[in-house]
């Protein structure tokens, strides 16, 4: 199966467009959240829109530059991972939005609220079959999230829950600095980074996973 992996589009309805195309035809695309720049619900439908002309599937959660509302209108357009498990397509997907506390007046959870949306989601697809992919707008605390402060920023609640249930692959963003793939245990780990400048990554994913980070 062959994923478009993007994160951080901010709004850039044109640069989505852009790597669509560049990208060429794709199974489904993963949405990693700041669909929007402190945008509205309809903004965040616009991208996931755009993608449903592009993609057959589309999946995504919110970032800490877009809002609880937001993250409830991707639900309600029955893309949305946060706190969610669902097999489709030979996968078993779940999602976190949002982000550990940092700054003021983004949307956030506590560790605590996220490893509980965490749990919720494994126990949607942990008996499924197929190849168990996160979709996570933060990533892993220690693993592609420092910043240009040299400051660890991922969620200690994903750290946590990979070391567990080791699942294939892990989509995040959030810090567009921390761009690129690593391995965490058994766990591939894609930091898309900043999806308005035009970054993104195309995973393959079957018996193993194969990334690789793009610029449209």
């Amino acid at each position: 199966m062959r994923l478009l992996l993007v994160s951080d589009l901010h709004g850039m309805r044109d640069t989505l467009g852009r790597i669509f195309r560049e990208a060429g035809a794709v199974d489904a695309a993963l949405l990693a959240g700041d669909l929007t720049d402190f945008g509205s619900p309809l903004d965040a439908e616009k991208m996931v829109r755009l993608a449903a002309e592009h993609a057959p599937a589309v999946f995504a959660v919110a970032g800490n530059c877009d809002s609880a509302a937001i993250d409830r209108h991707l639900s309600e357009l029955d893309v949305g991972l946060h706190g969610r498990g669902l097999v489709r397509g030979g996968l078993r997907l779940q999602g976190l939005s949002a982000m550990p506390p940092w700054k003021h007046k983004m949307y956030q959870f506590t560790e605590e609220e996220l490893a509980e949306a965490l749990s919720a989601g494994w126990s949607a697809v942990k008996d499924g079959a197929g190849p168990h992919v996160v979709l996570s707008h933060a990533p892993p605390r220690g693993t592609l999230d420092r910043t240009w402060l040299f400051l660890h920023v991922g969620s200690i609640a994903l750290r946590r829950f990979i070391e567990s249930a080791e699942p294939a692959l892990v989509v995040c963003g959030h810090i567009h600095e921390a761009r690129g793939v690593e391995r965490l245990g058994a766990t591939t780990v894609v930091n898309c980074g900043h999806g308005a400048r035009g970054d993104y990554a195309i995973a393959e994913i079957g018996s193993d996973v194969r990334v690789e980070m793009h610029r449209a």
